[in-house]
């Protein structure tokens, strides 16, 4: 303990000469003081050495040194080698800190008393690590050249309600992957995605992330998520079950965001209480990829409105639908399912579903075109759960009416039962540039502003162009229908 009284108080008055930061080591984390924040280092009863309201015990301490090392105040940095990771906490919030590190696991927890923002940056690699976080303030993580993989859970682990901000550093590409060694009581793994958020986050930075999911979702947020225009690009590589998995809404602004998944590309539920947009997937900017290929998938799905009002998406679902006679739970697939409205006013959105019975746009709520550029193509054959029951691969489905009043639609609904547009309400051709092209016939609304006309018996060949009325599109490559029935429309008829 003389020891340490003599290091300390040597370490101060090396500061007052031209130093300028004391750093505490308790094994793998340090604590970094700036010189001009120190102030009275307080060694009480030969156990503790307090500095700026941060108690060590003396027992713990592995070293004290002094540097000219910089320390930039609110800051928590993270490196990952290999098998070990390290912790430089800024002394500013030392007091409010308490971190853990077992090889390359990293938990840090934060003080309710801490009511500012910390920035967690992450660096380095390991190929048994992971990174949790809790607290009640708003926090920023940064992603700056961090690979890790988690054999036995999730790589990142967000516990704070509140917002979160995660930065892609420019010019870096990060990994992260989970895994499964143990499980509870019940069978079941207790961690839900590789990178978990409680609270709402919001993407930024010009960098790349890769997400590998293991065992369920890739990435899971309990409440809302937003990719920013500035972001860089996020690969889900792969996910046992959903690819994004988001509470109350998910919106896009920018970025480059591809998903593969078994379960649903991204996911959207409505939180229980009444939140803003609750509920709902909002595509505004960036490029979007999305390839599903589980049961019962979902490429796009949310428990409210779809809305496309820019960027460029591709989706697709290769699944097939499940049927539980037990239940009578019939359960379809779609490149996009809603269950509220579905509105397009700009963008370039592309839809194909390739499984039996699977829909390409299924919504609940009305239907509304007015700009951009939308392809529906289903291919597969009508899924017959029982000798009364079946799904039938149509193009686009709606409970309600179903409004092309803008934009350029095509729609290719597969040849074994496929209705281009399938409403038991109306299909108003309302100035839309349009063709519908299905096993059956659609028929547009009499109300309709523009005229329609339909054309039985039509062979349609993948990669070819299909003119009628001045209208003109080119057939999607997978798409063939030696006796189709097509509609078109446009705002000159």
């Amino acid at each position: 303990m003389r020891k340490i009284a003599i290091l300390a108080i040597s370490c101060l008055l090396g500061m007052t000469a031209q130093s300028q930061t004391l750093n505490v080591n308790v094994g793998n984390v340090t604590y970094a003081f700036p010189s001009s924040q120190t102030g009275d280092m307080v060694y009480e009863n030969g156990n503790t050495l307090t500095i700026c309201g941060k108690a060590f015990p003396i027992s713990e301490i592995t070293n004290m040194i002094v540097d000219q090392t910089e320390v930039n105040d609110n800051t928590v940095l993270v490196s990952y080698d290999n098998s070990m990771a390290k912790v430089v906490v800024a002394g500013n919030i030392a007091k409010y800190i308490s971190a853990d590190v077992k090889g390359g696991h990293v938990a840090l927890v934060a003080s309710p008393s801490l009511q500012q923002s910390v920035t967690y940056t992450l660096t380095g690699t390991s190929s048994n690590g992971s990174f949790y976080m809790s607290g009640e303030y708003a926090c920023r993580v940064v992603l700056n050249g961090v690979s890790l993989n988690n054999p036995d859970s999730a790589a990142i682990n967000i516990q704070d309600g509140k917002k979160i901000d995660i930065e892609l550093a420019t010019g870096t590409s990060n990994s992260l992957s989970d895994g499964l060694t143990s499980v509870t009581d019940d069978g079941s793994d207790t961690h839900k995605a590789v990178f978990y958020v409680e609270g709402h986050s919001s993407w930024s930075g010009s960098g790349s992330l890769n997400i590998k999911g293991n065992v369920r979702h890739g990435f899971f947020s309990d409440e809302y998520t937003q990719f920013e225009s500035n972001l860089g690009s996020v690969t889900v590589e792969q996910a046992k079950s959903d690819g994004f998995h988001v509470n109350q809404y998910f919106q896009m602004q920018g970025g480059t965001l591809n998903i593969t998944a078994v379960g649903d590309g991204i996911d959207v539920g409505a939180k229980k209480s009444d939140k803003e947009n609750n509920g709902n997937l909002m595509l505004e900017g960036g490029n979007l990829t999305i390839v599903t290929s589980g049961d019962a998938t979902r490429a796009l799905k949310c428990d409210n409105d779809l809305i496309v009002s820019g960027g460029t998406i591709d989706a697709k679902t290769l699944g097939n639908p499940v049927y539980d006679s037990s239940e009578v739970d019939l359960s379809s697939c779609a490149a996009a399912k809603c269950d509220g409205k579905f509105t397009m006013t700009a963008g370039t959105l592309r839809l194909t579903s390739t499984g039996e019975g699977g829909k390409g746009l299924n919504a609940t709520g009305e239907v509304e075109v007015s700009g951009g550029d939308l392809v529906v193509v289903t291919t597969g054959a009508t899924y017959e759960y029982t000798s009364e029951l079946d799904s039938k691969p149509h193009g686009v489905k709606s409970d309600a009416n179903i409004t092309l009043s803008g934009g350029n639609v095509l729609v290719c609904a597969s040849a074994d039962g496929g209705t281009a547009f399938k409403t038991s309400v109306n299909v108003f051709t309302n100035g839309a540039t349009m063709m519908g092209v299905g096993g059956k016939a659609t028929t547009g609304s009499a109300s309709s502003t523009h005229n329609s006309k339909k054309y039985s018996n039509v062979k349609v060949t993948g990669g070819s162009t299909l003119s009628y009325d001045g209208v003109s599109f080119v057939i999607p490559e997978i798409y063939n229908n030696s006796s189709a029935k097509v509609i078109v429309s446009s705002a000159a008829m």
